[in-house]
């Protein structure tokens, strides 16, 4: 089950981080996703795969991991895809309205918080929910020589990727750039040390019922994606943030909180960025049909996951759970 997990992880990851949205355009069909996830593996599943696993030998709470994810988001902005310091993408209709309407000095705000937050949620925290849930194994999934392998892969990934990105000609960015920003991910990531990474508590108390923790993680995760490109859609974002991780740290202390709550915002969020997908812009070199089988392709995924999620969960606690209210 562990070596499923792991491979669970390592293929899930880099499709909610990357191709929900549908954002890319054509990717070559079938053997060109494939060879596109089969790449991405290694980065994105291989640091939800080390986050997990720092977490669970370290004893850190799912505060903890997130804040991991966190580090993580600003390694990928800063370090490794270097899109902080992109001035021009072509591949991006709207790429200069992202990069200049928020910015403070050469720096986007709207887009830090929004590409941070993905990695974050889309990157770590959801993948980690649907395979946790789904695989009911609460120990290390990777022994000594699986974390070495899994660390270098990870950064054989991200060297590509980096060195890819400043052959692109779009990219300024300079040696103490990368060095203040590799000072700043150390720094985020050693947060989760600290108390700030620990388990929260455990009270008596109520939690809504899992289809409403969907539903909610639906409208966040919708209100999010579909904020306009401005101050205004930095406020906004900021205070889903704030208000959507201050209800769930509520609920998810009390004693009826359960893993059906979990799966419940995992495919909330996971519907939400793909319907999303179909609003999204049309890529360069692709056409319509194109990207709506793309679309239509990621729902099915998605709910076939719901309904794994469902049953998984139905077993675990006897049938005495449903995720109606």
């Amino acid at each position: 089950m562990r070596a499923a997990a792991v491979l669970g992880v390592g293929l899930l990851a880099p499709v909610t981080a990357e191709l929900l949205q549908a954002y890319l355009g054509d990717l070559g069909g079938v053997v060109g996703l494939a060879f596109f996830v089969a790449f991405l593996a290694p980065l994105y599943g291989g640091a939800a795969l080390l986050v997990r696993e720092v977490a669970v030998r370290r004893g850190l709470g799912w505060p903890g991991r997130l804040i991991l994810g966190a580090a993580f988001g600003l390694a990928m902005t800063t370090l490794v895809d270097l899109s902080t310091f992109t001035r021009s993408n072509p591949d991006i209709a709207y790429w200069d309205d992202l990069m200049s309407t928020t910015a403070v000095g050469r720096f986007s705000v709207f887009a830090l918080v929004a590409w941070v937050t993905g990695h974050v949620v889309m990157s770590i925290a959801l993948p980690l929910a649907v395979v946790e849930t789904l695989a009911q194994e609460p120990r290390p999934w990777l022994g000594r020589p699986g974390l070495a392998v899994t660390a270098v892969l990870m950064v054989a990934v991200a060297v590509a990727l980096h060195l890819d990105a400043r052959d692109g000609g779009g990219v300024r960015v300079s040696t103490v750039d990368l060095l203040v920003s590799a000072v700043l991910v150390a720094g985020v990531g050693g947060l989760a040390f600290t108390r700030w990474g620990r388990p929260l508590g455990r009270r008596t108390g109520s939690a809504p019922a899992p289809v409403w923790c969907a539903v909610a993680a639906f409208v966040v995760v919708a209100a999010f994606d579909l904020v306009p490109i401005s101050w205004l859609g930095v406020a906004v974002d900021v205070a889903l943030l704030a208000v959507g991780g201050l209800l769930v740290a509520r609920w998810s202390v009390t004693s009826a909180w359960s893993e059906r709550h979990v799966a419940g915002l995992a495919f909330g969020g996971l519907l939400s960025r793909t319907l999303v997908g179909f609003l999204a812009p049309l890529p360069a070199h692709t056409s319509w049909a194109e990207k709506i089988g793309q679309n239509t392709a990621y729902l099915a995924l998605v709910v076939v996951l719901g309904v794994a999620l469902e049953r998984r969960t139905r077993r675990a606690v006897g049938g005495s759970a449903t995720l109606a209210p």
